[in-house]
């Protein structure tokens, strides 16, 4: 990895911040971090004191490539996991590996759900800590492939990019030639409505019928009560 393939925020306080991704161990496969850290591998995080806000540490991918998995050494016993646009993917617990005088060692271990050109993590359970320190960190990546008739789009969404390759084939289509972009947007959106109020009628008819057979039911309930009633009353 280089300094333009990785990107590193934090919502607290990180000396040479730009240097964070020289720290982490970039891996081809998760294994033991705790044998494979060492003192340049740690740094800590400082809560800014104006600033009440939770810690947390975004890691970006910048060069077509995502994470598949990490490894989190940390005093930290939860860390909650989010993706790109800050999705939640999961919450996982450390598997505590030491602890020495009231100081605990934990092992997280991330293996994501889905690939993610972007991490958010945050750190739980911390308590009244003003900071926290991380001793080490792994991550799995993997090259993504782009397409190549439709450009990359840095930051977006993937059906961003299916949408814009559809509306390239539109407008390419045989050779033709068409009017504007903005008619095959319109044609777009208009065949998502049209989806869209197909799925509400089949719901609402569904509802419809639902409901007549509730009815129906409840209607031949009444009737049989009614009968013993009036068996009830012949009888007296």
């Amino acid at each position: 990895m280089s300094p333009d393939e990785v990107t590193v925020e934090c919502s607290w306080k990180i000396e040479n911040i730009d240097k964070v991704w020289e720290k982490i161990l970039w891996k081809e496969k998760l294994s033991q971090l705790a044998e494979e850290t060492n003192i340049n591998n740690c740094f800590s995080m400082s809560k800014k004191t104006s600033d009440p806000c939770p810690c947390s540490l975004k890691i970006c991918l910048t060069k077509n490539r995502n994470f598949i998995a990490l490894q989190i050494l940390s005093e930290v016993p939860m860390i909650e996991v989010h993706g790109q646009y800050e999705e939640y993917l999961m919450t996982v617990r450390g598997e505590l590996l030491d602890e020495v005088d009231g100081s605990a060692l934990y092992e997280c271990r991330i293996d994501l759900p889905k690939m993610q050109s972007e991490i958010l993590l945050k750190f739980c359970k911390l308590k009244e800590a003003t900071s926290v320190w991380l001793y080490g960190i792994s991550a799995v990546t993997k090259s993504v492939e782009t397409s190549a008739s439709v450009p990359s789009l840095s930051g977006k969404a993937a059906g961003a990019n299916r949408l814009l390759a559809s509306l390239m084939h539109g407008l390419n289509q045989g050779g033709k030639n068409i009017d504007s972009i903005e008619t095959i947007v319109d044609k777009k959106l208009t065949e998502m409505e049209h989806r869209m109020m197909s799925r509400i009628d089949e719901r609402l008819d569904r509802i419809e019928k639902r409901m007549e057979d509730e009815n129906s039911r409840i209607i031949a309930l009444l009737s049989d009560i009614f009968g013993c009633y009036e068996q009830l009353r012949s009888l007296k």
